[in-house]
């Protein structure tokens, strides 16, 4: 043993290696090297022979390694050498070193093994150089993969299909994909199902969606876009793209539909809000024999989302229960949502999460966003403690979910202390919990922080830009409002209906109707928006509060929305506020016409008549109120009270 480290250290001495991975590479050879002699001084003692023997060979290697590196001719390892005949090394014996390297996760030995194939200018093998880029990716080193990948002497479709998926995997941009491709092409390396697969499941960004077209064009061209695998992956990108009807026609080019391949169209119908669409697939995978899973059943409950649904999701619910699903914590998981949706309270919800046997962070979320949902703010409130006690921490949809809690009940400054948990989670850079957070404040009355949480986002999309407005909108500055909707048109977000409704619920409570009215044709004439109810509604309110109560009349006739009882509520409201008896007995009637069963305009009326004196108009409608059977609701208001002591 003495012997050998002897010569050890006069390899080490002698050696002359002057690039950095061989320098490297050989000081993590020596430490291996001593490693097995100890372990061979082991075997001598206990005189395992079988062990002696495997130590013996893996010292030789390492003296071979050593041997190349030091080689006084060729130092550098990524220089080509002369060809030697490939036939005469050992490949399985290469391969077998390189696996124990990768499953160790030793990276200096499997580039010493890189070093040692660059020295013998082995060519011909290119299963081997596969296997060294594919540990160089299991190591996690996708810069010396790239390396190997742009140096290696021949590639194949493994490679290519190695290169990429990994480069997938590490979110590189599109373009360098394709660039990927482009060589794969110039090479004459024909691309397979893999191929495409990883390719189509990159575009995802907003530049690539395009690339998905060519992508799939290619597929066509190859004859790949009936394989399952490709066809699946065609319907996932364009169902994400908001593409439904792609999606389908990609579905319908896959010659043979697997599970997978029914659950991913599902789930993209469920995704667009085609639930229609997404049972009768369900109904059609059933009629073919495609036994479904438990996958399949999450997706096709969440198209149970309103009271009407109920029996739908209850028989969703026996299905489970029947193939023995009902125990997947997933499928728990849509169950909670399910009831909590189509049910009224939560009693159903509670039983289901009670029978999960490990709840995980959906199941909490789900359970504090059905309680929101309910109006039991208290309740999600309670829940949500129980969660932090249980030691499950928040993610980005929990913190979502809890933070409206505070702004339901006006709880300022347990709102902040959630906030403070957002900073230490670095969940702050989420765009879901940022505009939470805008609309906890706003509803605080905080409109200070509101704006504050909404400068200091990196970037902002539509629900950000919508919810500030509205926050805007509900303190009456109307011209704040008016400032974020050109901000967010120079940033290149295009406002929907929602935005401009808040716009409009600006205008409305600022004063500013000119502006409401130019914020009204923008919609409909720049951004071809079809105004909904409610938008009418709030010009018709913008209008009667500035006290022009004829126009809103005259629109109301225009807009050919006489049936609409929103616009007559709003138009009663501004009679209210100005006295207007002979056009608010006019609005009132319409409301009583068009829903007899609400008390509002009896009450409304009744008070503009109070205002003008008229007490015998007031008794009468009174009269005619409780004949109609109808009772005004009580209201009530409520403050926080500190606990007092006893």
């Amino acid at each position: 043993m003495r012997n050998y480290i002897h010569v050890i250290s006069l390899l080490v001495v002698n050696a002359k290696v002057q690039d950095h991975i061989s320098a490297f590479v050989l000081l993590n050879l020596v430490v291996n090297m001593l490693r097995v002699l100890a372990k061979l001084h082991i075997c001598k003692l206990t005189r395992e022979s079988h062990g002696y023997h495997h130590c013996c060979c893996s010292l030789l290697c390492c003296f071979r390694t050593v041997s190349s590196l030091t080689d006084p001719v060729e130092r550098i390892p990524f220089e080509k050498l002369e060809t030697i005949d490939y036939h005469s090394i050992k490949f399985h014996q290469l391969r077998q070193i390189l696996q124990e390297c990768t499953s160790a996760g030793d990276l200096l030995s499997g580039m010493s093994v890189h070093t040692h194939l660059v020295k013998l200018n082995i060519n011909g093998s290119i299963m081997i150089w596969n296997k060294l880029l594919s540990s160089y990716l299991k190591f996690g080193d996708i810069h010396y993969a790239h390396q190997l990948f742009d140096t290696m002497p021949q590639r194949d479709v493994v490679t290519f299909n190695t290169i990429i998926s990994a480069s997938v995997r590490d979110d590189y941009d599109a373009f360098e994909l394709l660039h990927l491709f482009s060589k794969m092409k110039k090479e004459d390396v024909k691309p397979n199902h893999i191929t495409f697969s990883a390719l189509i499941g990159a575009c995802n960004g907003l530049i690539a969606l395009r690339l998905r077209e060519v992508f799939h064009a290619h597929t066509v061209h190859c004859g790949l876009s009936s394989n399952a695998f490709v066809g699946s992956s065609l319907v996932d990108g364009y169902a994400k793209q908001m593409r439904l009807e792609d999606a389908i026609r990609a579905f319908g080019e896959i010659i043979e539909l697997d599970l997978v391949s029914w659950n991913i169209l599902i789930d993209g119908c469920v995704r667009n809000n085609c639930k229609e669409h997404a049972v009768r697939m369900f109904l059609q995978m059933l009629k073919g024999n495609v036994r479904f899973d438990g996958f399949t059943l999450t997706s096709i409950i969440k198209t149970c989302s309103k009271p009407g649904d109920l029996k739908h999701g209850m028989q969703l619910h026996g299905c489970a229960i029947k193939l023995d699903l009902a125990h997947e914590t997933p499928i728990h998981n849509s169950l909670i949502t399910m009831y909590s949706k189509c049910e009224k309270g939560m009693e159903s919800p509670l039983k289901i999460f009670g029978s999960i046997s490990e709840p995980n962070i959906i199941s909490w979320t789900a359970m504090i966003s059905g309680f929101v949902q309910n109006e039991q703010s208290e309740e999600a409130h309670g829940f949500y403690k129980e969660m932090l006690r249980s030691g499950v921490r928040e993610n980005d949809f929990s913190l979502s979910s809890i933070l409206p809690v505070y702004g339901n009940l006006a709880k300022l400054d347990q709102g902040k202390q959630i906030h403070a948990r957002v900073i230490k989670s670095w969940f702050g850079l989420d765009l879901s919990v940022n505009n939470a957070l805008i609309d906890m404040y706003s509803k605080c009355g905080s409109l200070e922080d509101a704006h504050l949480v909404f400068m200091k986002m990196e970037k902002h999309d539509v629900v950000s830009c919508t919810t500030m407005i509205m926050s805007y909108g509900q303190h009456g500055k109307g011209k704040e409002a008016l400032e974020i909707l050109s901000e967010m048109e120079s940033e290149g977000l295009v406002p929907d209906g929602v935005t401009f409704l808040g716009c409009l619920y600006a205008c409305s409570h600022g004063g500013l109707v000119e502006e409401g009215v130019r914020v009204f044709k923008t919609m409909t004439e720049v951004h071809k928006l079809n105004p909904k109810q409610e938008h009418f509604a709030c010009v018709v309110d913008m209008l009667g509060r500035a006290g022009r109560l004829n126009e809103a009349e005259s629109f109301i006739d225009e807009m050919g929305i006489e049936s609409d009882v929103l616009v007559w509520e709003a138009l009663l409201g501004a009679c209210r506020l100005h006295g207007e008896m002979e056009l608010g007995e006019k609005s009132a009637q319409k409301i009583m016409e068009l829903r007899p069963e609400g008390h509002g305009p009896y009450i409304l009326l009744a008070n503009i008549y109070a205002e003008r004196g008229s007490w015998e108009d007031k008794e009468v409608l009174r009269e005619k109120l409780v004949s109609h059977g109808l009772k005004k609701q009580l209201g009530c208001s409520w403050v926080p009270l500190e606990r007092m002591p006893c």
